[in-house]
């Protein structure tokens, strides 16, 4: 198997996962059925969704949210490779607000605001922003349930630390 099939079977992997996901959220008490595994995952379709957001991949946004995914999310190597393929599609995830909208019952507010934190330090590695990343962010952020002067703040936090200028 080429590299790219493995990186294609990896990604048809990981779209079927996030249906699966939602599928069971759309359920009854679907929050409650979800594996750590999958809670993980959808938190990391909302953080990779930011990658494709400006219609180009990077190198340096691929290698900041594998960092973000190992440290952060805890993702094994055998893990790694299906999240890690989210970043890859670009426009597949039209619907990261309906994921976003589950975030209150995964995570606490300030987990969520520091969440948002996360995507603005994903969209700013490349030192630019462009403007469909800070509307995805935006987005995001008002479907998890962050207040809109919470979300400019962590613009701020996030621009300091990638050295700009907010």
């Amino acid at each position: 198997m080429t590299t790219h099939q493995a990186m294609q079977t990896a990604a048809d992997h990981s779209h079927a996962e996030l249906a699966q996901i939602l599928d069971t959220l759309s359920s009854p008490n679907g929050f409650a059925k979800l594996t750590p595994l999958q809670r993980r995952l959808l938190l990391a379709a909302v953080l990779s969704s930011i990658v494709p957001a400006d219609g180009l991949v990077r190198k340096v946004e691929i290698e900041q949210l594998e960092k973000l995914l190992k440290t952060k999310f805890q993702f094994a190597n055998s893990q790694l490779q299906t999240a890690m393929s989210m970043a890859s599609k670009q426009g597949s995830f039209a619907g990261v607000e309906t994921l976003a909208k589950y975030l209150p019952e995964l995570l606490s507010i300030e987990d969520r605001t520091h969440l948002i934190g996360l995507l603005w330090d994903l969209a700013l590695c490349d030192h630019e922003l462009h403007q469909r990343e800070e509307t995805l962010i935006y987005k995001v952020a008002e479907a998890a349930g962050v207040l809109r002067k919470r979300v400019t703040e962590q613009l701020a936090i996030a621009s300091s630390r990638n050295g700009m200028r907010a």
